[in-house]
């Protein structure tokens, strides 16, 4: 039936305003990680303990609910990787919060080795868990199957590499670079199944997307650097505040590039450059040290930039 006269379609409508308005948006879900995904839910079902990985700078936003689901009951440890470039008093808060919440945690860094006597002794303590379980049920004494899983660019094979002390597992700087399968012996008391990292086939939060962008755990051609650089300053004026110090009152992408002589003809800033600038000097350390997750604020609302 026709639309009555003089009755805007409803497609036409605007859009009502929505609390992201405006905010960077990622597309992230390259196919060999969704290939991955369904491959991970037949390989849970072969491991006895897993090792959840997140970044240290997003306690919250690294992990993933799909991710406790294919879990299930087995034991785990949830591991703060990159702990060395995340905020100190953050990650002890984050640790304390998910104690009380009776997962087992430990904070390391895969590039120094930092934190890993305590990783050995939560990997040993969930492996003993798993014997006593086969040994009540009957069954034969045989190595525990370990598997590590995250997303990418978390420092999966880095930590791999570390535990295993062999480098059979290949390392990368950018999303996704291990995409196959096998198992790597660890002792005799326990095998390890490498796997591809995790990604979650939506994103609904731009604000997880955000986090994730300025990380670096998505490919660069999945959002805008631009506009991710932007929205960066006021969440790290919430979070970080005195990593901006440096960058002006109030900071801004502008004020960066400024202080750093980025500057185009009739002395306007040059935003790309210094988008693509702040962005890797952020990921690297070179900035200093941030978490962008607070402890019982994971969803912290973010101000329109400047």
């Amino acid at each position: 039936m026709a639309e009555p006269r003089g009755k805007r379609p409803r497609e036409t409508e605007p859009e009502e305003p929505t609390p992201f308005h405006g905010m960077p948006r990622v597309q992230w879900f390259p196919g060999h990680i969704a290939k991955a995904t369904k491959i991970l839910q037949e390989q849970v079902k072969l491991v006895d303990m897993v090792i959840e990985l997140v970044d240290a700078r997003l306690p919250h936003s690294s992990r993933f609910l799909r991710t406790r689901e294919l879990i299930g009951d087995r034991p785990r440890a949830l591991v703060l990787n990159k702990r060395d470039m995340a905020d100190p008093a953050l990650t002890e808060a984050w640790i304390a919060r998910y104690r009380d919440e009776g997962v087992p945690v430990v904070a390391v860094d895969s590039r120094t080795g930092h934190g890993f006597s305590a990783l050995n002794q939560a990997i040993a303590a969930q492996g003993n868990r798993v014997q006593e379980r086969m040994a009540s049920r009957g069954r034969l004494p045989r190595a525990v199957r370990l598997m590590v899983v995250g997303m990418p660019n978390v420092g999966k094979s880095s930590l791999i590499n570390r535990v295993v002390r062999t480098g059979k597992a290949r390392t990368g700087d950018r999303p996704g670079v291990t995409r196959g399968t096998h198992w790597i012996r660890i002792s005799k008391d326990l095998e390890l199944l490498d796997t591809p990292g995790i990604i979650p086939p939506k994103l609904d939060d731009p604000r997880v997307a955000l986090r994730i962008a300025m990380v670096g755990s998505v490919s660069t051609e999945s959002y805008d650097a631009l506009e991710v650089a932007r929205w960066s300053f006021p969440l790290l004026e919430l979070t970080s505040p005195d990593l901006l110090a440096p960058w002006g009152h109030p900071a801004s992408l502008e004020t960066f590039a400024r202080k750093r002589g980025m500057l185009l003809p009739g002395d306007r800033p040059d935003l790309g450059r210094a988008a693509r600038t702040w962005l890797a000097d952020l990921r690297t350390g070179a900035l200093g040290a941030f978490t962008l997750d607070l402890p019982g604020q994971p969803e912290l609302e973010i101000p329109s930039p400047t």
